[in-house]
């Protein structure tokens, strides 16, 4: 299958056990693990954001998805998971990457309150990851994206954002990329 963004980083070891600091992550991986099952906003705007975001090999989150819900049948999760959750079919079932940053999190749920980071900022040491990895996929995916007229609202945003702090943005990101110390 011709994959839209070539993404090969591993899949957290937090998706196997929910340790992690991020509120969000560790409820809807526990949640997961304990029922076999999850809500849309934890399985696609939770989980699935954070591996496309953090740029994880889509067959990996597949193989997850699959293994660990109940309600995993191929012929509808891997349209799911392949199409909307990680934009790797070529744009066959999502028009656009079904990616936010921390904001929409916040507003879908609770989780955002308790958490050890805060979901308003974007750099600083405390800032959800969520938010550095959103502006970051969007900087890097710039070339293949932009030009998705559903995009343009993302990138106006995006493109006032000083090159300075996107700078910034991209460092910690990638650190959490590498690192998935969150």
């Amino acid at each position: 299958m011709f994959i839209l963004i070539n993404h090969n980083q591993e899949l957290p070891d937090f998706y196997w056990n929910a340790h992690t600091n991020m509120n969000c992550i560790k409820h809807a991986v526990q949640n997961s693990l304990d029922n076999a099952y999850a809500h849309h906003i934890q399985r696609l705007m939770v989980l699935g954001n954070y591996a496309l975001l953090s740029m994880v090999n889509p067959s990996q989150v597949d193989a997850w998805y699959l293994g660990v819900y109940i309600d995993a049948i191929e012929w509808v999760q891997l349209p799911n998971t392949r199409g909307m959750s990680q934009y790797a079919d070529s744009g066959l079932i999502a028009t656009k990457p079904y990616i936010s940053s921390a904001s929409y999190i916040n507003k879908m749920s609770n989780y955002c309150t308790s958490c050890t980071y805060n979901h308003k900022t974007r750099i600083e040491s405390d800032s959800c990851p969520f938010n550095s990895l959103y502006w970051n996929f969007l900087e890097i995916h710039r070339e293949k994206l932009a030009k998705n007229r559903r995009m343009k609202m993302m990138y106006s945003i995006l493109n006032k954002i000083p090159i300075e702090e996107r700078e910034k943005i991209k460092k910690r990101a990638m650190h959490i990329i590498t690192t998935q110390d969150v």
